[in-house]
């Protein structure tokens, strides 16, 4: 404890004299006369009264240091996923493991830790358990486990609480999040790990993968490649279905090789109808297994009308064109028409489409060149301007005055005045491209400055006043604002124009540049995609956050909601009605959460395809609708892996400056605990200010003081 000034204590003392000598001659004679014991008196409260008013004027600060010993506490983290719900593999294979981590948290020796302990269960998500029966609180339904959040969890939630050290108790099996290995490398106390489970591979037949595409279209064959994972089921014949609404639309029978192996099985599947398609791919359950649940995979597709067609005109054979009818052939969600220029009205292919409206993109690639017709240039423009998507790819073999005269209106960009001559350029990427879903990619942009440059056209270029300029060029090092990449986007169609001939170079690229291969065949597609994507201007709009959720977690679904002029609306009530397969109907309401946004957390809901409608209304006026769909299947990860790994625990153990515990040695944590250096009581001091000029009782003191002083001076008959 101490006492301080905001002015020098000897300052006080020396008022205090004064305000002593000042009481003493104010005392010292009386009218009338009182004795000498009443004036006593009425000077010793005169002069408290004007020390305690001094003793405030100097800013007393009285200042106390509060000690206070937390004792270390020991975090118990329980893995509380799936995977614990497997049998232990010992001879009585009834035996589970969520038993066996059961008792390990029940037979944890809490007396000897002092009582000091928080237990915590883990999967995707950390909940704190009750101190009095945790290990009844575990449910081992988690469907993913993530080790490093549960860590991080831990750490902050206990970071004022004097945290001397973790006690992990897992299989060592983690599927989500970061590799905890980074976790234990920096954390501030001892992790000491123990393993429950079985540390050898026991015998099972699991779906490793499941690959196809997202996409698929009516009518079109889909590829499925499945992966099998086997162990010593060597010679079984089984099985692999694929299954939709519980009919089989494929299977494949295959003899499992001796041993430990991974089989590739490929199945196909062809849609006959539009729409969100819920698929499940099973094996045959063999007597034996660890467990079965992991012989089945349930994946979704979206089956679309048609796959998107594009109509590709070029203006004379060259590398360029070439290389277009290269990608475009390379992707299985195109069907590509190409017609090569070959004399005036003539193509190579015969004559142009009579509909042009049927195809989803038109890609001039050097078109028009000097043999261009004026009939079939008016064609296309007009199909560009009835809403047809339009993409230009400029070639050494374009007529500009062609491509002026015919389609400046329905391109982005146009040639103000122009010339024959070529110049080499690289495409610099501007502030408005590197928001554009065409360039979004952050390393894309980054890898501009080492691909090969292009040949620019030394024509004057204009773009139109609603195109927006994704890219410019640079010549020699120097930035200049001629537009190479612009784009368009009008209410009926989109356009863009790429003003660099030559990219079959960034196709063919030397071999110190091989790992750029990938940057135009994704900027071309990214383009075509772009084209080709609707606008959405649907004033209410919820989607699920994934088109498959696993049956253990709760579906959960986002909103937006807007008004006639696409300005977010806060206070809309948005009804979700969701029908299960056998047409049972579960209603909602989504809750807002600003800006016009809302969500809602469904629970979890039985395994199958479930469509959705949402209405929104605002005060009794309705806002619009939106409807869609989505599965909820069995999600497996947690049963990838059926063995525990100890390994990784006791490197977790190990790099964190804990120990790695076998369950038959948990009695000895108390002791390892205690010789731990991290696992002591603290000592938490903390010094305390009090600004005694602050206090309102002061106040009184001193008032109380000049009302008795006053009091007894007329007692006494004293003016």
């Amino acid at each position: 404890m101490s006492l301080s000034f905001g002015w020098s204590p000897w300052l006080l003392a020396l008022c205090a004299l004064v305000a002593a000598g000042l009481t003493y001659w104010s005392y010292r004679r009386t009218v009338p006369e009182v004795s000498t014991g009443r004036r006593a008196v009425l000077m010793g409260l005169r002069f408290l009264a004007l020390f305690v008013v001094l003793f405030l004027l100097f800013e007393p600060i009285w200042r106390t240091l509060d000690r206070d010993e937390r004792p270390p506490l020991l975090a118990v983290l329980v893995d509380d996923s799936q995977s614990l719900s497997l049998t232990t593999g010992t001879e009585d294979d009834s035996l589970r493991l969520s038993d066996a981590v059961r008792e390990t948290v029940r037979t944890l020796p809490r007396d000897a830790l002092g009582g000091n302990v928080r237990f915590f269960a883990f999967d995707a998500l950390v909940e704190r358990l009750p101190d009095d029966g945790p290990a009844d609180s575990l449910r081992f339904d988690g469907s993913r486990t993530d080790m490093a959040q549960a860590l991080d969890v831990v750490r902050d939630e206990l970071r004022d609480q004097n945290l001397g050290g973790v006690l992990l108790i897992s299989d060592g099996q983690y599927n989500t999040g970061r590799n905890p290995l980074y976790r234990a490398d920096r954390y501030p106390v001892p992790i000491y790990t123990v393993a429950v489970g079985d540390t050898t591979r026991r015998r099972d037949l699991q779906i490793r993968r499941v690959t196809t595409n997202d996409i698929a279209y009516v009518g079109t064959e889909l590829p499925v490649q499945v992966g099998l994972r086997t162990q010593d089921f060597g010679g079984e014949q089984v099985v692999v279905s694929l299954t939709r609404g519980g009919e089989q639309v494929a299977s494949s029978s295959l003899r499992l090789p001796e041993g430990t192996a991974e089989v590739p099985v490929d199945l196909t599947y062809t849609p006959q109808d539009v729409g969100f398609q819920q698929l499940v791919v099973s094996v045959t359950r063999l007597p034996g297994e660890v467990t079965h649940r992991n012989n089945t995979e349930t994946f979704t597709v979206r089956a679309m009308e048609s796959k998107r067609r594009l109509l590709v005109l070029g203006a004379a054979p060259s590398p360029d064109f070439a290389n277009v009818r290269q990608l475009l052939q390379q992707d299985p969600n195109l069907e590509v028409t190409t017609f090569v220029q070959k004399r005036p009205g003539t193509f190579y292919e015969g004559s142009l489409p009579a509909d042009l409206s049927a195809f989803d993109v038109m890609v001039l690639v050097g078109y028009p060149g000097r043999l261009a017709d004026d009939a079939a240039m008016r064609r296309l423009a007009e199909a560009a301007e009835a809403g047809t998507p339009l993409l230009f790819l400029l070639t050494r073999q374009t007529d500009l005055d062609h491509l002026r005269q015919h389609f400046a209106d329905v391109l982005p960009v146009a040639p103000a005045r122009p010339r024959t001559t070529f110049a080499e350029a690289s495409m610099v990427v501007t502030a408005r491209g590197a928001q554009h879903p065409i360039l979004e990619a952050a390393e894309d942009r980054r890898q501009l400055g080492q691909l090969p440059p292009l040949y620019m056209n030394e024509s004057r270029w204009e773009a139109s006043p609603d195109a927006r300029v994704l890219a410019t060029v640079d010549v020699r090092g120097v930035e200049l604002d001629d537009p190479m990449l612009v784009v368009r986007q009008r209410t009926d169609t989109r356009s863009a124009a790429l003003l660099g001939a030559g990219t079959w170079r960034w196709k063919n690229l030397p071999e110190d540049l091989e790992s750029l291969s990938g940057f135009w065949p994704r900027l071309f597609s990214n383009l075509v995609q772009w084209l080709t994507t609707p606008d959405d201007d649907r004033r209410v709009r919820v989607e699920p956050v994934r088109d498959v959720f696993s049956g253990s977690e709760p579906v959960e679904m986002t909103g937006q909601v807007y008004d006639e002029s696409l300005n977010p609306v806060d206070d809309a009530s948005v009804a979700v009605e969701v029908t299960a397969p056998d047409s049972t109907t579960y209603p909602y309401t989504m809750e807002p959460v600003g800006n016009g946004r809302y969500v809602l957390e469904a629970g979890t809901l039985p395994e199958g395809t479930y469509q959705y409608e949402a209405a929104a209304e605002r005060n009794g006026v309705a806002l619009g609708t939106d409807r869609g769909s989505f599965a909820v299947g069995a999600l497996t990860l947690e049963f990838k892996e059926t063995q525990a790994n100890a390994a990784l625990l006791r490197q977790i153990a190990q790099r964190s400056g804990g120990q790695f515990l076998p369950t038959s040695d948990l009695a000895t944590l108390p002791d390892l605990l205690r010789s731990s250096e991290r696992f002591q009581p603290t000592v938490r001091e903390e010094t305390r200010e009090r600004e005694l000029w602050r206090l309102p009782w002061l106040l009184g003191l001193i008032v109380l003081l000049l009302s008795t002083e006053w009091f007894l001076r007329k007692r006494s008959g004293m003016v």
